[in-house]
């Protein structure tokens, strides 16, 4: 298989989260594997605009629009309404 060398600046706080994420792997090998995992995220996924979801999420929140369930049974029938 033919390799190519890729260099990138990375900053010191993404860096450290990488870091974290090692588990015995070389940095090198980890960011290769987050690699490979976001080439297969649902192109969904990839356009999903979370930060917008979060902020209407936080609005709901705050407004009290949220329930909760017992469990998880009361939790589907609800869906399922």
């Amino acid at each position: 298989m033919a390799t190519c060398v890729l260099q990138i600046k990375l900053p010191n706080n993404i860096l450290e989260k990488i870091e974290k994420l090692r588990n015995k792997k070389s940095v090198e090998d980890t960011i290769i594997d987050l690699i490979n995992y976001a080439l297969k995220m649902p192109q969904y996924f990839m356009e999903f605009d979370w930060n917008e979801s979060e902020y209407e999420a936080d609005k709901e929140i705050s407004a009290g629009l949220t329930k909760s369930f017992n469990n998880v049974e009361d939790f589907i029938a609800e869906l399922k309404q």
